[in-house]
């Protein structure tokens, strides 16, 4: 078939056409990608950028803004006013077009907001100068705050992942006063009860979904959020200058190596005891102190018999509240059998240790929070543990930044 000289012409046209599409086409998407990378650069550098202020302002310096500007200058947004700009906010903005966020007037959050241009190479053929983006980041900034621990609970098990993590078995009663059970553990009968157990509180809170047996009712929470483990509140740090030194049966504060209290001891003075030995009471043994911390290095606590014990912690100073304390690095336990001439007031706080209450008690033996890596419950214990924030011990969180949008 022969073709005329016009069609041939035609078809060039065509041709020409095409490329010249497909080079727009090209040249679009070098434009669309240069553009592309340009805004997720813009966006990860604001990310880095109010991460930097909100950690700056949580810890209540006051160069949080240039904090947030060194950090976009260092990646290449030097808010030079011509490419791009960078603005710290806090309390936050309306953010890029003017769009509300709900975050918008409160102190607690920071903004950063970048504009950038990126400039094109092929799309100037077809009158687009230029690319113009805008990114914001917004991070929550917590300053430290001192808090009661694990929520103003009265007994807590911070055990993740096990079963029986708080356990009741026998004839138990208790009761609990002024906070409720929190169970750390995520694995289902991470609350368990054996034997006729009788348990009066105003909260069970469960990170597993299933106690066992399960529970309904008021005040029953599952599939709770779980809370770190090791702790993330600042654990206190005692000290001892010092050996104790004991005074006819009086013992001064200080450090105790070996079995505490020493032989003939029945009086505590003020102050902080560091043992490094087991910690025991036994027969008809008495022992009070009062405005007293006991810090146990190493060695376990073992409690038995019919003496008189009397412990209370500091009211005031900064372990005010706290009356035990096993370190994370102690995971020996405690074992009280209580007695009706019993009084602990204050915090026991044992983070890596099994918790183990047996006896009886009379109402006013346990004026304390219980916190240990695993509580148990047995026998025929029968006591109220009574938690008033003004007695126990309260930790300080520390700052805390999240990045949140």
């Amino acid at each position: 078939m022969n073709h005329s000289k016009t069609e041939r012409g035609q078809a060039l046209i065509l041709i020409v056409l095409a490329m010249i599409a497909m080079l727009a086409l090209t040249a679009t998407a070098v434009d669309a990608g240069l553009a592309y990378t340009e805004r997720r650069q813009a966006q990860n550098v604001a990310d880095a950028a109010v991460l930097d202020a909100a950690l700056a302002k949580a810890r209540g310096q006051n160069d949080w803004q240039q904090q947030a500007q060194e950090r976009a200058a260092s990646n290449g947004f030097n808010n030079n006013g011509a490419t791009n700009t960078v603005e710290v906010h806090s309390p936050p903005v309306p953010g890029c077009g003017g769009q509300p966020n709900p975050y918008v007037g409160n102190t607690e959050y920071v903004q950063v907001i970048i504009r950038s241009v990126t400039r094109t190479s092929f799309g100037r053929a077809i009158g687009v100068q230029q690319v113009n983006h805008c990114v914001e980041a917004i991070a929550r900034a917590r300053p430290p705050s001192v808090q009661p621990l694990l929520f103003g609970n009265a007994i807590v098990a911070l055990k993740p992942n096990q079963q029986r993590t708080f356990w009741m078995h026998g004839n138990p009663r208790v009761r609990t006063v002024g906070g409720g059970v929190f169970v750390n553990s995520s694995t289902n009968c991470g609350f368990t009860s054996n034997g006729v157990p009788d348990l009066i509180t105003p909260s069970i809170t469960m990170v597993a979904s299933q106690s066992c047996p399960q529970m309904v009712g008021p005040g029953i929470v599952y599939n709770a959020p779980q809370v770190p483990y090791p702790p993330n509140f600042n654990l206190p740090r005692p000290t001892c200058t010092q050996n104790a030194t004991k005074v006819g049966n009086t013992l001064n504060p200080g450090r105790v190596n070996g079995s505490f209290p020493p032989s003939g001891v029945t009086h505590l003075n003020p102050g902080v005891y560091c043992v490094n030995g087991s910690f025991s009471l036994n027969g008809n043994d008495t022992l009070i102190g009062h405005e007293v911390v006991i810090y146990m290095e190493s060695g376990n606590i073992r409690w038995n018999g019919n003496g008189a014990l009397h412990l209370s912690a500091p009211t005031s100073g900064p372990f005010k509240g706290l009356l035990i304390y096993f370190p994370i690095t102690n995971n020996s336990e405690i074992r009280i059998n209580g007695t009706n001439d019993q009084l602990l007031k204050g915090t026991i706080l044992a983070p890596a240790s099994n918790i183990v209450l047996l006896g009886t008690a009379n109402t006013d033996s346990y004026r304390t929070q219980i916190i240990g890596y695993t509580v148990e419950i047995g026998g025929t214990f029968d006591g109220i543990v009574r938690y008033n924030d003004e007695e126990n011990y309260d930790a300080t969180v520390p700052p805390m930044i999240e990045l949140v949008r």
